[in-house]
C-alpha cells in the first residue's frame, strides 16, 4: 500500500475545512487502498463478500468512517495480520480487533490508553517511566500545559493526531529515545538556559513544555541528524509563536 501524504495541521475556518477535507480525500485513498488488497488476497471470496457495485460503495463508506484517524503503517501491518487470521474477507470489527494486536506487538498503548497516561504524568514529564516514548513525545508535542489546562474536547483530538504520527514511525522501524533529563540540565551547552527563558517568556509556557525542542543541541554538530531535529524544532516553536533563530 503506497503512503499518501502525512498528516495535516489543525486549522480554523476555512483553513480547517481544507484540512478536514484532505483528511476525508486520505481516507478514501486508504480503504481504495485496503479494498484492492482484500480483493487480491481473497480473489472470489471477497466477490462473494461484495457481489454489487453499490454494496462496495456503500460498505467504503463504513469503512471509511471507522478507520478515520488510522495512518497507511498501521493499516497494512493489520492487512498483513488479517490475512494470516481470516479465510474470509473480514468485518469491521475482526479489522479494528486486528488493528489493536498491532499496538501491543509494537509494545504501543493503544490511542486512549495512552492519552491518559500522557495526562497523569504531565507534570515532570521527563521524570517519568513511560510504557513508550511514542506517549512521551505525543504529549510533548501537545503539550504537557495544555493537557493540564485545557478540556479533553480539545486536547484528546490533539494527542490522537500526534501519537499517529509517532506510532507510525514505530512501525516503520524508527527508534525514539526520550532525552536524558540530566543532558537537558546539562551546561556543557551554555546556550541552553538563556535559549529556554528566550523562548518560554515569547510563547508564554514553561520551560519544562519546551526544552525537548532543544534536544538536537546535544547532537554532533554539522550532523545530518542534527539538522533533521533543528528543523522539527524550528516549525514545532514557529507554529507556537516563536520568532527566533534557533543556533545551528
Amino acid at each position: 500500500m503506497p503512503s499518501p501524504t502525512s498528516t495535516t495541521q489543525t486549522g480554523n475556518g476555512a483553513a480547517s475545512d481544507h484540512n478536514s477535507s484532505e483528511a476525508e480525500q486520505r481516507t478514501r485513498v486508504l480503504v481504495n487502498m485496503l479494498f484492492a488488497r482484500f480483493k487480491a488476497i481473497y480473489t472470489h471470496k471477497f466477490a462473494s463478500a461484495y457481489a454489487t457495485t453499490e454494496e462496495v460503495k456503500l460498505a467504503k463508506r463504513e469503512w471509511a468512517i471507522a478507520l478515520k484517524g488510522f495512518q497507511e503503517p498501521l493499516l497494512a501491518y493489520a492487512v498483513e495480520r488479517t490475512k494470516e487470521r481470516y479465510a474470509w474477507p473480514p468485518t469491521i470489527s475482526e479489522f479494528l480487533a486486528v488493528i489493536q494486536t498491532a499496538y501491543k506487538a509494537y509494545g504501543l498503548p493503544e490511542p486512549r490508553q495512552a492519552y491518559l497516561e500522557a495526562c497523569s504524568c504531565r507534570h515532570n514529564p521527563r521524570e517519568k517511566r513511560w510504557s513508550h516514548p511514542a506517549v512521551y513525545f505525543a504529549g510533548a508535542e501537545t503539550g504537557w500545559h495544555n493537557l493540564s489546562t485545557d478540556e479533553e474536547r480539545v486536547t484528546w483530538p490533539q494527542f490522537e493526531k500526534h501519537y499517529t504520527y509517532f506510532v507510525d514511525k514505530v512501525i516503520n522501524g524508527e527508534k525514539l529515545v526520550i532525552p536524558n533529563p540530566v543532558m537537558i540540565e546539562d551546561k556543557s551547552a551554555p546556550i541552553l538556559d538563556a535559549l529556554l527563558k528566550d523562548i518560554a517568556e515569547q510563547i508564554d509556557q514553561n520551560e519544562s513544555d519546551i526544552a525537548h525542542h532543544l534536544y538536537y543541541l546535544y547532537k554532533t554538530n554539522g550532523t545530518k541528524i542534527r539538522a533533521l531535529y533543528r528543523d522539527r524544532a524550528v516549525k514545532a516553536l514557529k507554529e507556537q509563536g516563536y520568532n527566533g533563530n534557533l543556533p545551528l
